[in-house]
Formats: structure tokens, C-alpha cells, sequence
């Protein structure tokens, strides 16, 4: 587990850990609310890792699966509340059946709503469509370029009720704030790629298990509850430029033909999200000149962006 500014939720997340009877490892990325302190007078069974700054978050879960024994490994958010037997039940998938690498449980949000946490790769025209289409394209357009029909077939496998799966499907990639995976397939992709500060990471790893021959599962039996961006900085000039960022490097990773046109989307949409923050109305002025510095900051990665410069940074393999 990698913490960061998490003592609000992370207690609620240890609990249902320890319940579950595993050895947790927490590695805290520089905490400013106490987190680190929390977990270490609260949790005296927890192994704790107190970095001195913030590494991000895979070179964090990395530091951890280099100490792990087990043939199988439980990344978790703190924000992330297993429910009663979730975890023996991703375990048992992973042990169950050597085609499989990783597996998810179903993911709600505190109310009870099912969380988006399953999904298809993605492309250039699922990039344009779900990030920057918005209402700006008509729904006909957005449908066909996003790949909705196979976006339905997701919200099927999260579907309740007399509809919903009662066995693991396979999926493309699935949310990172909880899944089971195996140590060895780890160990042969290298780990988490730190290159990515946050997110994508978990899109990353997905796609690179499935070029491995690992299968990617997501197990309607097991459940979590999921808060999300606990973990997260809701500063835009912190969260946007690393977004943008992850985005550009998965894509010379992994789609680098579509690189161009996924850079020129982030600068258009900079340019336009600049725009419109100046053009408001003085009443929200600081959050409107904050979202106008963070997407100068978008823009100013994307211009950066230099494919030749990008490569996978996975330190685990050495």
C-alpha cells in the first residue's frame, strides 16, 4: 500500500486488512497530515516504509515488491475498503488458474454506486472522445469513437441484479486501487514502470501482462469500497501536468503511431482550458488563473513531449 496525506481514510482500509489476516506493507510517500505516525501507533503488526519525499507512486509499490515472499501480492489504496472474504477470493483466482496474472474485485464508491474501474484500452479516439470530447461532439460521434459498444459490455460485467456475472471476465486493464497479482509475472515485467509519477500505471502494467500471456480478470464476487483521490492532490497545477504527462508517455510506449495526434489533442485542450479560465467572471479569479497556470504546465509537457527521449524505467529487473 502507498500512502500520501491518507490518515483520513486509511484506518477504515487496515481494518478490513487485517481482518482478512495478510502481512500488509505500507510505504508512505512524505505525508504532511501524519499518516506515516497513524499507522505506526495504531498498526504495530504493519511494516512500515517512511520515504523522505515523495517518490511516486510506482517507485513506492516497487519498493515493496522488493522485499515480498509471497506468490501472490494485494496492491490496495488506502482509500480502498475490502468487504468480508474479498481478498482470499482474488488470491484463490490468481492460485487457481496459472494463465492467470491479475484480478479485480467489483469497485463501488461509498454510496454504493458501482465505480468505473474496468476498461478497454485505450486509443486515440477513445483519448478524444472520453477526455476532450465532452459535449463539444455529438453523442453519435463520441459513441463511435470512444468504442462504446464494447464500453457496454463493461457496464454489463458491473451490472447487479439477476444481470450480473457470476464468474471473473476477462478485461482489458483494470483500476489500480485494488488488485491481486501474481509475484512472479511482477518480477518478469520488472515491476511498475517507474516512469510514471501517477497514473496510467495501472493501464501500463495491464497491457504489458497481457504481452506477457497473463490474463487480466475482473471478479464480480469480490468487493471493495472505494473513495478514490484519497491519495490525490485536488490541486489541478499538481494532478493535471502529471495526467497529461502519463498520457503522452503510455502512448509512445505503447501507441506510438498515435502519438502525434494525442499531443496535438493535450494542446489544443490546454489552449482551450487556458481561454476559458481567463474569460470567466472575477468572482472565481484564483481558481480560475490556478487552472489557467496548470493547463500553461499541460502545454507546456506536451510541447516537450520528445519520443526519442521516452523509454520504460523499471528498476526491478536489475
Amino acid at each position: 500500500m502507498v500512502t500520501y496525506n491518507s490518515a483520513d481514510h486509511i484506518t477504515a482500509c487496515l481494518n478490513a486488512l487485517r481482518r482478512s489476516g495478510v502481512a500488509v506493507h505500507v510505504v508512505d510517500n512524505a505525508s504532511a497530515d501524519g499518516t506515516a505516525r497513524l499507522v505506526a501507533q495504531r498498526f504495530a503488526d504493519v511494516r512500515l516504509t517512511e520515504n523522505a519525499h515523495n517518490v511516486g507512486f510506482a517507485a513506492a509499490v516497487n519498493q515493496a515488491l522488493a522485499q515480498v515472499s509471497t506468490d501472490v501480492v494485494l496492491l490496495v489504496n488506502p482509500d480502498c475498503v475490502l468487504q468480508e472474504g474479498a481478498a482470499k477470493a482474488l488470491v484463490s483466482v490468481v492460485r487457481g488458474n496459472a494463465s492467470v496474472g491479475i484480478v479485480g474485485p467489483h469497485l463501488t464508491a461509498p454510496d454504493g454506486s458501482p465505480q468505473f474501474s474496468i476498461h478497454p484500452f485505450e486509443s486515440w479516439r477513445s483519448v478524444i472522445a472520453s477526455r476532450f470530447g465532452g459535449h463539444l461532439l455529438p453523442v453519435g460521434l463520441r459513441r463511435m469513437l470512444s468504442g462504446q459498444r464494447r464500453k457496454d459490455a463493461y457496464d454489463a460485467c458491473r451490472a447487479s441484479g439477476p444481470s450480473a456475472p457470476r464468474a471473473p471476465q476477462s478485461v482489458d486493464w483494470l483500476s489500480g486501487a485494488c488488485m491481486a497479482i501474481r509475484t512472479s509475472l511482477l518480477t518478469r515485467l520488472g515491476g511498475l514502470d517507474t516512469g510514471y509519477f501517477m497514473y496510467y500505471e495501472d493501464e501500463d502494467l495491464c497491457l504489458r501482462a497481457w504481452r506477457d500471456g497473463a490474463r487480466v480478470l475482473y471478479d464480480p464476487t469480490a468487493r471493495a469500497v472505494h473513495v478514490g483521490g484519497a491519495s490525490s492532490s485536488s490541486n489541478p497545477l499538481v494532478t493535471w501536468p502529471h495526467l497529461y504527462q502519463s498520457m503522452l508517455r503510455f502512448f509512445v510506449l505503447h501507441r506510438r503511431r498515435s502519438f502525434p495526434v494525442v499531443r496535438a489533442a493535450v494542446l489544443f485542450r490546454a489552449f482551450v482550458g487556458i481561454a476559458l479560465a481567463l474569460l470567466r467572471t472575477p468572482r472565481r479569479r484564483d481558481e480560475d488563473l490556478a487552472r489557467a497556470r496548470a493547463w500553461r504546465q499541460v502545454a507546456r509537457i506536451a510541447l516537450a513531449a520528445d519520443p526519442r527521449t521516452i523509454e520504460r524505467q523499471n528498476p526491478c529487473t536489475s
